[in-house]
């Protein structure tokens, strides 16, 4: 029927979010004082409950093969990843958090640091990379599927909330 509203007239069809570029911004290894202070930058950042930082064993211990993205503008940090070359399995390295501010999501800002981490572990004898990621926490499970990992569906997996997963890990 002629000027009959069509449902986009109540319900405008979803449009993909704009694509604006990231800040620049330059990748480093984190101090001992940059996690400290990320802290609660990190639990404004996560939706996660309970505590969110990433503790003083990994600031202490663990920033030599994490990355933090870092503006060149003020120095705000604008993402975090740690991770780290497992002791039992050396040609394996682990991203065990990975996160980007929402103000910079969708930049850029995960892949790069994904990408250094694999680059320097590479360059170290890694020749596997993994990342623990919650099996409901679905933006996650898509931004590493973009990247190519696979839920780990080996012996004592079971599906969570449709997905391969380890309870209790």
């Amino acid at each position: 029927m002629p000027d009959f509203p069509t449902f986009d007239h109540w319900f405008p069809p979803d449009q993909p979010p704009e694509r604006r570029p990231a800040p620049a911004y330059t990748l480093r290894h984190p101090r001992e004082d940059d996690l400290a202070a990320l802290e609660e930058r990190l639990r404004d950042w996560s939706d996660q409950r309970g505590p969110v930082g990433p503790g003083r064993a990994w600031s202490r211990h663990v920033a030599g093969t994490s990355w933090l993205a870092e503006a060149d503008a003020g120095g705000r940090a604008l993402g975090l990843l740690l991770g780290f070359t497992s002791p039992d399995h050396p040609d394996e390295a682990v991203i065990q958090r990975l996160a980007v501010d929402p103000e910079f999501r969708r930049r850029g800002i995960g892949r790069a640091l994904v990408g250094r981490f694999a680059e320097t572990q590479a360059g170290g004898g890694a020749a596997r990379l993994t990342a623990s990621c919650r099996p409901d926490d679905h933006p996650a499970l898509g931004f590493f599927a973009a990247l190519g990992f696979t839920p780990n569906a080996g012996p004592g997996s079971r599906r969570l909330y449709g997905v391969p997963a380890f309870e209790n890990w």
